[in-house]
């Protein structure tokens, strides 16, 4: 075996991947190299992001082993990052054939299938995936990185909630100048902290695109007037001279950063960002926007999910009688969230006061109906339902630590703290103090920032 193969090798395993790259190169004419070390090459290509000229070398390897398994896999992955996801698939389709116990083969072909809308199949490659899956796989996945639309497929099948922004870079690449064909490959091919380093510098070139078009067109100059006179002149100044004699700035509004949030706006926080101002004026009918969740695991109290009823001596009646309302309260609990589900939110009131009634207060479950009661009345107009709802809010606070989602039940407090605020000064303060609580558990928000900066505002006037 070749001694720089294996030390191309080495270098590759150690992330020293131009350096491997060159020993790989220069080991193909010595004696003993493997007749495969282009698909070595093409692997580390790849790793480095050269899709084009890695697909060349695995087609170079297949033409003399149609069935090798790591040109296969290899060529799926240039294919991938060149946006080719189609003839992807295919390539995995013959290597998942020659190996189906490959956890890798399985993932990638869900993320493409989920793409095209084969969402059956899909699902079903991804559980293939799930159960092979091992640190060596995942060590393997780590080496590649593709766009926003990769990721979000890959989302959807882990089925996590929070979509990432894909119309809102589309729309900003689009605004460019870009076609729609390169806007795709860009999302679907180019990581996300890459994209936005591209993005920054299309932004730059369409400013400066549109720069030149306002002074052709404002001062009646040709392509080549407009070529000379920035050989000539600063740009600053020509800017200045169009701006006095039009009387007014043209190229305001060109300026600015790269302002697209990687996760996709919903509910409140794009109800909130469709409402700012920039003098930032109070949004009201925030809580309208709070979710129902269960913010109490019964795992995480186990005195109040098996009751042991000591207190009860050896009253079997009683413990019937306090096992039946357990069974009660819960099945009220459970018609009312399928109430408000169907937003009948008439027999929600009636099913959760059901609840309410028959829980036992030491029962978990009393916490999950209460806050639901909460987020049920928060989301009316009525001043004297939302102050109700705080209280039921504050009810429940006392088991805090316990609480799963606490950032849930931060941001529901403080949405009607919040709306409170325009009736009662003092829940001013009380809005401030929830929305930063808030804040420590969840990091920067700036739409929720835009809020506390409203109410900072008001502190200020009254």
């Amino acid at each position: 075996m070749s001694k720089l193969f294996d030390y191309a090798k080495d270098l590759e395993q150690q992330g020293k991947l131009d350096d491997a790259l060159n020993y790989y190169e220069m080991a193909i004419d010595e004696k003993g190299c493997p007749f495969d070390i282009r698909c070595y090459i093409g692997r580390t290509l790849n790793k480095m992001g050269n899709y084009s000229e890695a697909l060349d070398c695995f087609d170079l390897v297949l033409t003399m082993d149609e069935n090798h398994l790591e040109s296969l896999f290899g060529r799926a992955i240039s294919l991938i990052g060149t946006n080719r996801w189609v003839d992807a698939l295919n390539s995995l389709v013959d290597a998942v054939n020659l190996d189906n116990a490959n956890a890798n083969y399985w993932y990638y072909l869900a993320i493409i299938l989920k793409e095209y809308g084969e969402d059956e199949n899909a699902r079903k490659y991804f559980k293939y995936f799930n159960k092979l899956d091992n640190d060596d796989f995942s060590k393997v996945r780590s080496n590649y990185e593709f766009g926003l639309i990769f990721k979000q497929r890959e989302r959807e099948l882990l089925r996590l909630k929070k979509a990432l922004n894909i119309d809102g870079f589309r729309k900003e690449l689009l605004s460019y100048g870009l076609a729609p064909e390169e806007v795709e490959g860009l999302l679907r091919t180019m990581p996300y902290e890459e994209l936005l380093f591209h993005m920054y510098c299309l932004k730059d070139l369409h400013k400066d695109n549109i720069t030149k078009e306002i002074i052709k067109e404002s001062l009646g100059l040709t392509d080549i007037d407009i070529i000379r006179m920035f050989e000539l002149e600063d740009e600053e100044k020509i800017k200045k001279s169009v701006i006095s004699i039009l009387g007014y700035d043209p190229f305001k509004g060109l300026d600015g950063e790269v302002d697209v949030p990687l996760y996709e706006k919903t509910g409140l926080f794009r109800y909130i960002d469709n409402h700012k101002t920039d003098d930032n004026v109070s949004i009201r009918g925030i809580s309208g926007f709070n979710r129902f969740v269960d913010i109490m695991e019964a795992k995480n109290m186990p005195k109040l999910q098996h009751r042991t009823l000591n207190y009860a001596g050896q009253n079997s009646q009683f413990q019937i009688n306090a096992s039946n309302s357990i069974n009660v309260a819960n099945e009220n609990f459970n018609l009312a969230k399928k109430a408000i589900v169907r937003k009948n939110y008439t027999d929600a009131f009636v099913f959760l006061d059901n609840a309410l009634k028959s829980c036992p207060a030491d029962y978990y479950n009393i916490y999950n109906i209460k806050f639901y009661y909460a987020t049920l009345l928060s989301k009316f107009k009525s001043r004297e339902y939302k102050l109700l709802a705080y209280r039921y809010c504050r009810d429940v606070e006392e088991k805090f630590r316990y609480f799963k989602n606490k950032e849930v039940y931060l941001l529901n407090k403080a949405c009607i703290a919040y709306d409170l605020s325009f009736y009662y000064l003092n829940f001013i303060d009380e809005a401030i103090q929830c929305f930063n609580k808030y804040l420590e558990f969840s990091g920067k928000n700036e739409d929720i920032q835009y809020l506390l900066n409203g109410l900072y505002m008001r502190k200020l006037k009254k």
